[in-house]
């Protein structure tokens, strides 16, 4: 048994060793230095995730909304509730809101240029900047403040990350925008950060049909339910394969997993996340019921 337990703490340090120097030549050719993000302005956060129970949230605690500085992420500045919350955050993690066109993003892109009038810090991969919906968003709209951040995935030996993370130059995977936007929220000075609407019960939206295509029922607290329909699960935005089941369920194991890295990067910068989502699978953070 020790022996046993010898080979697979070897191999566990082997592996971290290849994939820190892997890390690190991607910091190398990938980040760009110099990247900042804005400084929180007092100590406590609410990341507002899109997940249906958001709504019960907004409707039973009103006044705790209008508190805190407010992060919001993907599509919630075609919503109402953009412009009466005024967000100070604004998360877009999504290469479809950069590289597509469809009618989601197109909508998203002219809701932030013509509603938003407060100051916005929108933070976008510096991959985004080649985007020319980006790029006129700050020209067209002088109370957005774009924040370019470096989404280089780090892999590795854990000491080494968390100096990578407080640079700015590398970030944990993050394959749900909430996941990065919990790590911005980190890395602006927050130290009490609420989660809301973080509901992540995509597994009970899946349906297969007869011929084998996964589709997925994808619901929002701003949606009809006129608006609700199941479409295929497709792999990419100008891909037509869908995903098998075990290759989604592998994707939403990787997100569940990014909210156990994000909340032990959180208790070394001694921040506090709290899910205090009405409806959540997320089991990474302490649950707080708002009174």
């Amino acid at each position: 048994m020790s022996a046993e337990k010898t080979i697979k703490g070897l191999s566990l340090f082997l592996s971290q060793c290849i994939q820190t120097i892997a890390s690190m030549g991607k910091v190398m050719i990938k980040s760009k230095s110099g990247k900042t993000i804005p400084k929180a302005p007092s100590s406590t956060c609410i990341v507002l995730g899109n997940g249906p129970s958001l709504k019960t949230s907004l409707e039973s605690y009103p006044d705790f909304f209008t508190k805190h500085s407010l992060v919001c992420v993907n599509s919630f500045s075609i919503t109402p509730e953009y412009t009466s919350l005024k967000p100070s955050y604004y998360v877009i993690l999504d290469p479809g809101f950069w590289y597509g066109d469809s009618e989601v993003v197109t909508n998203t892109i002219e809701s932030l240029k013509t509603k938003t009038t407060w100051t916005l810090y929108l933070l976008v991969p510096h991959e985004a900047k080649k985007s020319q919906n980006f790029r006129e968003l700050g020209k067209h709209n002088a109370n957005i403040k774009i924040s370019y951040f470096n989404y280089t995935v780090y892999k590795g030996f854990e000491g080494i990350g968390y100096w990578l993370y407080a640079k700015n130059l590398a970030m944990p995977q993050s394959q749900n925008v909430l996941v990065a936007s919990l790590f911005l929220s980190i890395n602006i000075g927050f130290k009490e950060i609420y989660l809301f609407g973080a509901d992540h019960g995509w597994h009970e939206n899946l349906f297969v049909t007869d011929e084998n295509v996964l589709c997925f029922k994808d619901t929002h607290f701003y949606d009809g339910k006129e608006k609700i329909n199941y479409r295929p699960f497709y792999k990419g935005i100008h891909l037509k394969e869908t995903f098998t089941m075990h290759e989604i369920l592998i994707t939403f194991s990787k997100i569940f997993y990014g909210y156990e890295v994000i909340n032990k990067y959180a208790q070394h910068c001694k921040a506090k996340i709290y899910n205090a989502s009405e409806v959540s699978f997320v089991d990474a953070f302490e649950r707080k019921k708002i009174k």
